[in-house]
């Protein structure tokens, strides 16, 4: 348990400062049927509280934040790469 929560706190910052990853981890829950409110999910995101089902639906969210990033990057990469191919005229 303890090294879940660690594990937690070692992640949380990649949601970065103004993420709305509280109400994401939520909506997550509710379409479990669980029933949770936003300081019992801050409480167990900052360590003050262990709930596994929290737990469960921080990493779910954290691994589609990941590859939506990762997914922003590189269509940025292949529009960047279309811009560069594309010939302006003298």
């Amino acid at each position: 348990m303890e090294h879940i929560a660690k594990k937690i706190s070692e992640q949380r910052h990649l949601f970065g400062k103004r993420s709305n990853y509280a109400a994401r981890i939520l909506t997550n829950l509710e379409c479990k049927g669980k029933a949770f409110t936003r300081q019992q999910v801050y409480n167990v995101v900052s360590g003050r509280y262990f709930n596994m089902d929290v737990a469960e639906a921080f990493f779910e969210e954290l691994d589609a934040e990941v590859k939506r990033r990762a997914d922003l990057e590189a269509l940025a990469n292949r529009q960047n790469l279309a811009a560069a191919a594309i010939p302006t005229p003298a």
